[in-house]
């Protein structure tokens, strides 16, 4: 299976500057992508807002990822990409 690496920046459009609601709101961001199939690993980092996901290529593609990180109510943009075995 190809399996594809790829690094998000991700900023959350309806920001409140909440400390406490960035723990969960990463949390529940990983937790959504987790459960796309095909979606392999998921790391959140809260206090930068990146995102690192691993996912096979034949199950799922990069643009229904993005596609739901948006309708969770973030911007995203793609800071890296590569294929891994």
């Amino acid at each position: 299976m190809n399996i594809e690496k790829v690094i998000l920046s991700t900023s959350k459009t309806d920001s409140t500057g909440c400390g406490a609601c960035a723990s969960f709101k990463a949390d529940n961001l990983q937790h959504a992508l987790a459960r796309l199939n095909g979606v392999s690993k998921v790391k959140v980092d809260e206090i930068t807002g990146k995102v690192i996901i691993e996912y096979g290529k034949q199950k799922i593609n990069l643009s229904k990822i993005t596609e739901r990180i948006e309708k969770l109510g973030y911007q995203v943009e793609i800071l890296s990409r590569d294929e891994i075995q």
